[in-house]
């Protein structure tokens, strides 16, 4: 596995400079590309992962006044505060301990025993349209962009969940060669940071799937539900499911869990990703303190973070992963790398808003 962005494309192709800003915008354009995973699902899953607004709270209308008695006109504002969502169980597994299914398995709570002391440790830390453009770098070619973003709260069977987003386009050089566009949403809740929808959907010369995965903590299981559009239009659909630790996160809302860690040096997170009804355990290690050069400026400090990946019982062999977070209180993503067989891919950041 390859962190969602990182794995999206290994490409190879001419050099470009992408500095267009239409090509960057078009990244944040509504398109068909954008839209949730379509798969078949039974419709109650569907309707209780259903993402809903959170309807800003509007105040109450003025008292009629009686017919002998002038009163000046009262203009009635919507409260823009979000709904505010109390969290329903304290960071532990609480009364879900006690209610765990029958054949819920040793190793999977050994598990969450460990990514419970990670969880201990994450504080909220992000912001509303927080957005990052980062350029894709191969064998020292650009062919690509990515945004990362932060579209707010939303609602998901009652619980108040982040939206993070994110779109990746081949460059528009290489898109004649082998076009990509695919897009991640990700939902996950604000009190405790536990992932709870995620969508992928890649739309590439050679590949158009749909994946959706569903986390449910009343159950403590995944259910993923994948379709496949092949060459020949026939269409190749899987389902399956899984159970999970209840403190897990997935591939790609990652990222932002790390920026409400403390990332102090020598720290180790064992951090538990769920993708395709697995458990992945990603080991995370802060290794220091350094500066880096980027796209936007020289000599930036940051804080270089070495993650490698293992299902139970079996390492990946897809290399290692490093990322570099901005040495603040932010922990904004500067930069990311993952080495494969040949050379290796890299995100450099390009523009911030």
């Amino acid at each position: 596995m390859k962190i969602c962005f990182l794995a999206m494309l290994i490409l190879s192709g001419c050099s470009s400079s992408l500095k267009d800003k239409d090509f960057q915008e078009s990244l944040d354009a509504p398109d068909e590309a954008t839209s949730e995973a379509q798969v078949k699902a039974p419709e109650n899953l569907l309707e209780k992962f259903e993402v809903e607004a959170i309807e800003p709270k509007v105040a109450a209308a003025p008292a009629v006044p009686s017919k002998d008695k002038k009163v000046s006109p009262v203009v009635t504002k919507k409260d823009k505060t979000p709904q505010i969502i109390k969290p329903p169980l304290p960071v532990s597994l609480g009364p879900k301990a006690s209610k765990l299914p029958v054949d819920y398995p040793e190793e999977m709570q050994a598990v969450n025993s460990n990514a419970e002391k990670v969880w201990k440790n994450y504080k909220p830390n992000h912001f509303v349209d927080e957005k990052v453009f980062l350029d894709i770098h191969y064998m020292g070619m650009t062919v690509g962009k990515i945004m990362v973003t932060n579209r707010g709260k939303k609602l998901i069977n009652g619980k108040e969940v982040w939206h993070f987003h994110s779109r990746f386009k081949s460059a528009p050089f290489y898109s004649n060669i082998y076009e990509v566009d695919d897009t991640v949403d990700t939902y996950v809740t604000t009190d405790q940071f536990l992932s709870t929808r995620y969508s992928l959907i890649q739309r590439e010369s050679k590949q158009d799937v749909d994946d959706l995965q569903l986390h449910d903590r009343d159950q403590m299981k995944t259910f993923w539900f994948y379709k496949q559009k092949k060459s020949d239009n026939t269409i190749k659909n899987k389902e399956k499911n899984g159970h999970i630790p209840y403190f897990s996160i997935d591939p790609f809302s990652v990222l932002f869990f790390f920026q409400g860690l403390p990332l102090k040096n020598g720290d180790i997170y064992h951090i538990p990703i769920i993708n395709k009804a697995k458990i992945l355990i990603l080991k995370s290690e802060v290794e220091g303190r350094e500066e880096i050069d980027t796209e936007l400026a020289d000599n930036v400090k940051a804080i270089r973070v070495h993650a490698t990946t293992r299902y139970t019982g079996e390492t990946l062999k897809d290399g290692d992963l490093y990322f570099w977070f901005s040495d603040d209180k932010y922990h904004r993503l500067l930069k990311a790398q993952a080495k494969i067989k040949i050379g290796s891919v890299t995100a450099d950041i390009a523009e911030e808003k």
